[in-house]
């Protein structure tokens, strides 16, 4: 049958039959989003008509992207836990090593500062999610800890009972003053502190529960995060970059 006998019958040959094997045709095809899960969720369709060179330079930007995300979420998420009563292990309590050093020698605060762990304020109070207070080591060296109560008052009062026996000073102080009977420290008033509120702590180490749930989460928020570069790239940025030339 003829060309010309068709087009009488009312067939257009200018219209479809080149469509679909035309380059506009085929861009039209590909640009559109590919069906299932990843179409769904990420937009995903062919880049085919994307050049080479545009595509590698978008994959590393991705990389780029999607890594200082994760590195980001990383630091500054995953730092130590806080110092609260429930997450620190006591070394030692001032007091505690005051007594143990026993009434010879001087101050016992230099070995409790030499001690591992860091110097804190645990206050009977406190809960299990409270912070404990900072203390630093310049605050605690200007007191005076020692078991022998004689120590501790010629250190709160210099110059004044050098030459007094310690069993006589004792015995004249807690005549006294009886309530220094258990005292263990001369502490400087501002810090409001007592040796026993002292102490010498490390932070406990994570719990597998607790690793896992913080590395959940830097995995849904990075994953998420490349989500939406991926939409931006298929959704928007496929269908404006120019065609590779022929």
């Amino acid at each position: 049958m003829k060309r010309s006998y068709r087009e009488e019958l009312g067939y257009d040959f200018d219209q479809f039959p080149d469509s679909v094997g035309s380059p506009a045709g085929t861009a039209t095809i590909a640009s559109q989003a590919a069906p299932g899960l990843a179409g769904m969720l990420v937009g995903y369709r062919s880049d085919t008509r994307v050049s080479r060179a545009w595509r590698i330079v978008f994959t590393l930007l991705f990389l780029f992207l999607v890594g200082g995300v994760g590195y980001g979420v990383v630091t500054y998420t995953h730092l130590p836990l806080p110092p609260t009563r429930e997450n620190v292990e006591i070394v030692a309590t001032l007091e505690g090593h005051t007594k143990a050093a026993g009434p010879g020698g001087g101050s016992a605060i230099p070995g409790f500062i030499s001690l591992p762990g860091t110097i804190a304020v645990l206050e009977p109070t406190m809960t299990a999610k409270d912070l404990l207070k900072p203390l630093t080591e310049t605050d605690l060296e200007k007191g005076f800890c020692s078991a022998s109560l004689a120590k501790q008052i010629r250190y709160e009062f210099p110059g004044f009972y050098e030459n007094w026996p310690d069993d006589r000073l004792e015995r004249v102080a807690l005549e006294k003053y009886p309530e220094f009977q258990d005292r263990l420290c001369v502490l400087p008033s501002q810090l409001g502190v007592s040796p026993d509120d002292v102490i010498k702590y490390r932070l406990r180490a994570r719990t597998i529960v607790e690793w896992t749930i913080l590395w959940s989460r830097t995995a849904i928020i990075t994953g998420l995060f490349a989500m939406v570069l991926l939409n931006v790239y298929y959704r928007l940025i496929v269908d404006l970059l120019p065609e590779p030339a022929a």
